[in-house]
C-alpha cells in the first residue's frame, strides 16, 4: 500500500508537470504574433497591419492587390496556436473553482481552440461561408470564456480574475468598434483577437514562474511586476469533490467552534 508521503509526493509531481507543460504551451502562443510578422514582410505588395485583415494572411491564391507566398506558415500557425489552446486548458482546467462556469469554460476554450485551428484548414479565398463558418465561432467563445474565467476566479483569486477582465473588456471593446467601423479592419480585428493569445502567454509565464518559485527557487525571495498574480498561480491545486464525512466526526466539531 502506498504510504501518506508517497501519495503526497506523486501528486506534487504531477501538479508541477501540469502547470509546467501548461505554461509552455501558452507562452509559446505568443510566436503566433511573430509568425503574423514574418509572413507579411514575405508579401510582395506591401501589406498593412492597419488595413488588412488576419485572413489574407493565409489566402493561399494570388490577387492584384494580394499575395501571401508564405500562406503555409500562416495557416499552420492557426493550427498550432489552436492546438496549443487547447493542451493549456486541458491540463488546467482542474483548478477553476468548481461551478457551473467550470464545464463552459472548458467546452469554450474547445470552441476557441477548433475554430482558431479550422481558420487555417479552411482559408478565406475558399469562400466566405465556409471561412465564416470556421472563424465566427472562436470571435464570440474567446470573449465569453475569458468573462467567466473573470467571474469565476473573482473571490478566489483576485489578480487572474482582473487579468482575465482586462482582457475580456479590451476584446469586446475592439468587436464593437470592428462591427461600428470606428477603426479600419485590421485594428479593429487585432484588438478584438489578440488579448486571448496574449492573455494566454502572461498565463503562462506567471505558471512558469510560480513553478520556478515552488521548486529550484523556493528559497529564494523574489519582488516581480505581477507578483500577486504569481502568487495566486502559486497557491492553486486542483480541484477535488470532499469525501463523505461521518456525522458523528463533524458534530463535536462544530460544537467546539460555537
Amino acid at each position: 500500500m502506498q504510504s501518506p508521503q508517497s501519495a503526497a509526493r506523486g501528486n506534487t509531481i504531477t501538479h508541477n508537470l501540469r502547470l509546467g507543460t501548461a505554461g509552455i504551451a501558452w507562452v509559446l502562443s505568443v510566436l503566433y504574433l511573430l509568425v503574423e510578422i514574418f509572413t507579411a514582410g514575405a508579401w510582395k505588395t506591401p501589406y498593412s497591419f492597419a488595413r488588412d485583415s488576419i485572413s489574407s494572411l493565409g489566402v493561399t491564391t494570388c490577387s492584384v492587390d494580394s499575395c501571401s507566398p508564405m500562406h503555409d506558415v500562416m495557416n499552420a500557425a492557426f493550427m498550432i496556436l489552436g492546438a496549443l489552446t487547447i493542451v493549456g486548458a486541458a491540463l488546467l482546467h482542474k483548478y477553476i473553482p468548481d461551478g457551473r462556469a467550470k464545464k463552459w469554460i472548458l467546452g469554450l476554450a474547445v470552441v476557441v481552440a477548433l475554430s482558431t485551428a479550422a481558420t487555417g484548414l479552411f482559408p478565406a479565398n475558399d469562400g466566405t461561408f465556409v471561412h465564416w463558418t470556421a472563424v465566427f465561432p472562436g470571435f464570440i467563445a474567446r470573449h465569453a470564456v475569458l468573462v467567466l474565467m473573470a467571474i469565476s476566479f473573482w473571490r478566489h483569486r483576485r489578480w487572474i480574475a482582473v487579468w482575465s477582465g482586462l482582457c475580456a473588456a479590451t476584446g469586446i471593446v475592439g468587436a464593437v468598434l470592428l462591427l461600428g467601423r470606428t477603426l479600419t479592419f485590421g485594428l479593429g480585428e487585432r484588438l478584438t483577437l489578440y488579448p486571448l493569445p496574449m492573455w494566454m502567454a502572461v498565463t503562462g509565464v506567471a505558471a512558469l514562474l510560480a513553478l520556478m518559485r515552488r521548486t529550484v527557487l523556493k528559497n529564494v525571495e523574489l519582488t516581480l511586476p505581477g507578483n500577486g498574480f504569481v502568487t495566486a498561480l502559486l497557491s492553486l491545486r486542483p480541484r477535488r469533490s470532499r469525501a463523505a464525512v461521518p456525522t458523528d466526526v463533524l458534530a463535536p466539531r462544530e460544537l467546539t467552534g460555537l
